[in-house]
């Protein structure tokens, strides 16, 4: 049985990872109607606490979405941390699943922590190169029942909680929830079909003032992410979602590279 994710080709990891999107956007789908009543209606005095309501309406979503586990834990700056098995059909393989919540009323980026960055970044800030260098382990090591290590290899996605704020709306509510974004940031081995250069990424200069002696900063800009793979960027949108779901709209790319958009079948909670 195939449990080495090192040795699958370069295509075989991103059908891992665009695996592991879909269970992702399959939870938060059936878990959208109960989200945007929660994330609407309860009390956060600063944008701070939106986040933190973002980082629990997302484990309640993916409480649902696990697969046979690992007895293993991952230590890191991400909200939402699981070690388990990934069934693919190239093998089943071991697998530290880091989900972070982001929630923002900007629909175009989002800014990571270089704690959280998956991959090597180069990209280019006025003029001058940037390098960053990857804050998450590319796999984690297992040690097996017969003293063999697995690696079980990382996969990061990304949730973004859409939302404008309201002022007396009739109906009650603090904020309206958008969209939810899903963004899934390819592994370290990606490197050269995502950044191979400093001029060809997705990346760009996060905010942080060195000067306060702050963590270096990334941004994601999902345009650019959508560009290069229209999969890795998933929108839940709520405009045209009936009975207060989102609409269950799958993002992908056909064999000519064309963008496609599929709906999917859900189960209500």
């Amino acid at each position: 049985m195939h449990q080495d994710y090192q040795l699958l080709t370069l295509d075989e990891l991103e059908d891992l990872e665009k695996q592991t999107l879909r269970m992702i956007v399959q939870a938060l789908q059936q878990y959208s109607r109960e989200a945007k009543e929660i994330f609407e209606t309860t009390e956060a005095d600063s944008p701070t606490e939106v986040i933190v309501l973002a980082e629990d309406l997302t484990q309640y979503a993916l409480e649902v979405a696990e697969v046979y586990p690992i007895n293993k834990r991952y230590a890191g700056f991400i909200d939402y941390k699981r070690v388990r098995w990934l069934p693919t059909p190239a093998g089943l393989f071991p697998q530290v699943l880091l989900v972070d919540a982001k929630a923002s009323k900007e629909n175009t980026r989002d800014t990571l922590q270089a704690s959280q960055l998956p991959m090597d970044a180069e990209f280019v800030n006025g003029g001058n190169v940037v390098t960053l260098s990857a804050g998450v382990i590319p796999h984690m090591p297992i040690e097996s029942a017969n003293g063999q290590t697995l690696s079980a290899v990382t996969t990061s996605i990304f949730v973004h909680f859409y939302y404008r704020d309201l002022v007396d709306d009739p109906q009650g509510r603090l904020r309206e929830l958008l969209d939810i974004y899903v963004l899934a940031i390819p592994h370290n081995r990606l490197k050269p079909r995502y950044n191979p250069s400093p001029q060809d990424t997705f990346f760009g200069a996060g905010k942080h003032s060195p000067a306060r002696g702050e963590e270096p900063r990334i941004r994601v800009y999902f345009s650019r992410l959508r560009r290069m793979m229209p999969w890795r960027l998933q929108q839940l949108a709520y405009a045209g979602g009936t009975n207060g779901y989102c609409v269950p709209l799958w993002r992908d790319v056909d064999a000519t590279g064309a963008e496609t958009h599929t709906q999917f079948l859900y189960l209500p909670r």
